[in-house]
């Protein structure tokens, strides 16, 4: 049976400072892909996947499990990005190639036409990086609209706003664009 959280970090606070890793583990590549999606550069984001479990682990004493470790380092993660976009200036590009759930399409539907997924991902890339990292936690990495409050520290009620202005926005611009664009 797999140990929870709550208990890996109960014995990392009770000096068992290995247990640690396991979470490290268990996170690791959610981290890793939040940042890659706000930064775009795989160093960059292996940087800072660093950084945030160095900064999580150092913070560990002030976490309440008010909310689930994985949103409060989601949190972390978060924060991390986009103070480091605002040191270097990082241009926000598409998600990723996984934007298909955006249009309620299971990846093993053809139905998909390859131009509409270069639509699709020319418009996510048109977002500001707020807006990609909603839709990013929310359909990409499939956290609820509570969750998603929790990491970007909005209200669920926000959250829930954004996502209906999010999804029109993606329509309209799928709607206006009837081919695909090449984003260099």
């Amino acid at each position: 049976m797999k140990e929870s959280d709550q208990r890996i970090i109960q014995r990392v606070r009770q000096g068992e400072m290995q247990a640690y890793a396991l979470l490290v583990d268990r996170y690791k590549d959610r981290v890793f892909s939040l940042a890659l999606g706000i930064v775009r550069s795989r160093e960059v984001a292996e940087e800072l996947a660093q950084d945030v479990f160095v900064k999580a682990y150092n913070a560990l004493h002030k976490f309440r499990e008010e909310a689930s470790f994985a949103t409060w380092i989601y949190r972390i993660a978060y924060n991390t990005a986009i103070s480091e976009t605002r040191k270097r200036k990082i241009t926000f590009v598409a998600l990723d190639d996984n934007h298909s759930v955006l249009l309620g399409v299971n990846e093993t539907d053809n139905s998909l036409k390859e131009d509409e997924v270069l639509r699709l991902k020319n418009a996510i890339s048109a977002l500001n990086h707020d807006e990609q990292t909603i839709i990013q936690l929310y359909y990409l990495e499939e956290k609820s609209v509570e969750e998603v409050s929790l990491c970007l520290s909005l209200s669920q009620a926000n959250v829930k706003v954004k996502l209906f202005r999010l999804r029109a926005k993606l329509k309209k611009m799928l709607e206006k664009s009837p081919t695909p664009l090449i984003v260099g």
